[in-house]
């Protein structure tokens, strides 16, 4: 049986193709980016004060705002250079590893970053994660290098065993890209096979490189610090994390109710301040329990 040749696309579909400009609308309409009469895009120089990662170092040659932060996200392009991206990762497990991590990370001085896990396809929020970032464009061989370096490091600083632990639970690897990007394109080893590079070039022809940040912001470390522990509190249950009651002077987590099924309070100090809408609790102890009116209105169930 013969194949059908390719459907050519219509019209419409090739003019979507390279539209460059719907896609963006909405940053310029927000007056997020400016469109120069040279024909050249910019994004305006602003701070990202919501972030919660304390970046120590940002890597040259990386323009992620662009890549991702744009053409993923506007366009649904996977970048080129973003197949050249290596990280490692740890998921520090308790709020003292993440605060300990974050600052073996500036002492190190190595591009890196460390934070909260808040994205919901990544099966980890309510976590924290940490990242060095490895030499561009050096592959996969670069990649495995950049790991054993940053590993040697830790084991310095914590330990062996430690990142033994780390390693061996899978909370200690090197990967590729963004996560993002998985989540759009599919596994990593099979990013090679998605060449988008045409719709990437039209792109880099009219889009400017955005500064990026040389520097970190160091009163947004100290807010991020404080965010960091409000986090733990949030998500201490279901993570395990126990040490943020240091961080918070050893008092409770979070507001704790107060419990009254079995209590030692006498119901005679908190009688109702209004009558009830459903009948009279007066009423109803002299009625007989087998009589007894239901205040909810529920029928009782028989049989």
């Amino acid at each position: 049986m013969k194949a059908e040749a390719p459907r050519e696309p219509s019209l419409y579909e090739q003019l979507c193709a390279i539209d460059i400009i719907d896609p963006i609308l909405d940053l310029w309409r927000n007056g997020k980016m400016s469109a120069g009469l040279d024909g050249k895009f910019r994004l305006h120089d602003e701070m990202n004060l919501a972030r919660t990662w304390i970046i120590t170092k940002t890597c040259p040659k990386r323009s992620c705002v662009k890549w991702v932060g744009i053409y993923h996200k506007y366009y649904r392009i996977l970048p080129p250079p973003c197949k050249d991206c290596w990280k490692v990762v740890m998921a520090p497990r308790t709020i003292d590893d993440l605060m300990e991590v974050q600052k073996f990370q500036a002492e190190l001085g190595w591009p890196a970053k460390a934070g909260l896990e808040q994205r919901d396809y990544t099966s980890g929020i309510g976590s924290y994660r940490a990242f060095w970032y490895c030499p561009f464009a050096t592959g996969l061989e670069g990649g495995r290098v950049h790991f054993k370096r940053v590993q040697k490091a830790l084991e310095k600083h914590f330990g062996k065993e430690k990142i033994n632990w780390y390693l061996k639970h899978g909370e200690f690897y090197l990967k590729r890209g963004c996560t993002e990007l998985e989540r759009d394109f599919g596994p990593s080893d099979k990013w090679d096979l998605i060449d988008h590079s045409a719709k990437f070039n039209l792109l880099e022809s009219v889009w400017e490189t955005p500064n990026e940040l040389e520097k970190e912001f160091s009163p947004l470390v100290y807010t991020n610090l404080k965010r960091w522990i409000g986090f733990a509190i949030a998500y201490a249950k279901t993570s395990g994390d126990s040490t943020v009651v240091q961080c918070i002077g050893g008092k409770a987590l979070g507001v704790q109710s107060v419990t009254y099924h079995n209590s030692a309070h006498l119901e005679g100090d908190f009688k109702p301040s209004m009558k009830p809408f459903n009948g009279s609790m007066e009423k109803e102890n002299g009625k007989g329990e087998e009589k007894q009116e239901n205040l909810f209105g529920f029928e009782s169930a028989k049989g």
